[in-house]
């Protein structure tokens, strides 16, 4: 009973993370530059786009300035929240 009680109440805990944005910056800028600071040689954008569940194409497309849909900033934060960013 114990352990099933344990395992709702880690479902239901959540985190928070602060964002500090510099003056005149976006949240998109912020998301923008903190994704482009996780990226090396070795840690490609595909391999990204694989690790948040989203396009190569998509991922390339918001790297490079496009529009890209609103599901795509849930998917990058959430990413951004695990890696600890």
């Amino acid at each position: 009973m114990l352990g099933r009680f344990n395992q709702q109440l880690s479902k239901m805990t959540s985190r928070s993370k602060t964002v500090f944005l510099r003056i005149d910056e976006t949240f998109t800028d912020w998301l923008r530059r903190e994704l482009q600071d996780q990226l090396s040689v070795r840690y490609r954008a595909v391999h990204m786009s694989e690790d948040m569940g989203v396009t190569n194409i998509t991922l390339h497309r918001f790297l490079h300035g496009c529009e890209v849909r609103g599901d795509f900033y849930d998917k990058a934060f959430k990413f951004l929240m695990k890696r600890g960013s």
